[in-house]
């Protein structure tokens, strides 16, 4: 996936879909650590490429990865 907006555009997609967490930047990305008490998933976002990875247990990403990629939907 790929997302080439603002890091606050990004913010409010995944928002959006009622995911709570906190942003960190970590150098050359941004990270989104999920907090829903269950999941141990991460959004990475690199800027400078756009890239989008979201890592964690395959069987608890896949709905929130599903929506990522319909509101990100021509915008990437």
């Amino acid at each position: 996936m790929t997302f080439n907006g603002t890091l606050e555009e990004l913010q409010a997609r995944v928002e959006s879909l009622g995911c709570v967490g906190h942003w960190v930047h970590q150098g050359s990305f941004e990270m989104l650590a999920v907090e829903d008490g269950v999941s141990n998933l991460r959004l990475n976002w690199w800027p400078g490429t756009g890239a989008l990875l979201l890592v964690g247990d395959p069987a608890q990403r896949q709905e929130l990865e599903r929506g990522l990629k319909e509101a990100l939907a021509g915008r990437s």
